[in-house]
């Protein structure tokens, strides 16, 4: 079986960027407001963590997001990617249904990057298109 893991050099490295980014902009405060926003992901999802309904790298993707955001946009990319996640599921389902491909029993995976690109793509767009 093949995993899908994203690499922790590019987790570092966009947390890397995002702490610059916070600090060249806000100063001494920038570091504050980046741990927080860092860290929001890492507690609202650490129980579908412990479910198993999202991995680590899913997570550390979202706190990579939050070092760019405001705590408003973070909140806004989350609810939207598990709107986009819901979605990529359920056209998953409905292929793996017509191929009629699918096992008893077995569990059908999504990548949830996919889903995150998504939600921040769409919320990108909405916050500059109004």
């Amino acid at each position: 079986m093949t995993r899908a893991k994203i690499s922790n050099r590019l987790i570092i490295a966009g947390l890397l960027c995002g702490l610059m980014f916070r600090v060249s902009g806000e100063g001494a405060a920038g570091l504050l407001v980046y741990l927080f926003h860092i860290s929001i992901p890492v507690i609202l999802l650490y129980l579908f963590f412990q479910m198993r309904a999202l991995g680590a790298g899913d997570i550390k993707l979202f706190s990579v997001t939050g070092a760019f955001l405001t705590t408003e946009q973070l909140l806004t990319v989350m609810v939207t990617a598990f709107f986009a996640g819901a979605v990529q599921g359920i056209c998953r389902l409905m292929y793996e249904r017509i191929k009629k491909d699918r096992k008893s029993g077995q569990v059908t995976k999504i990548h949830f990057s996919a889903a995150i690109l998504a939600a921040y793509l769409i919320s990108v767009w909405r916050w500059t298109f109004g």
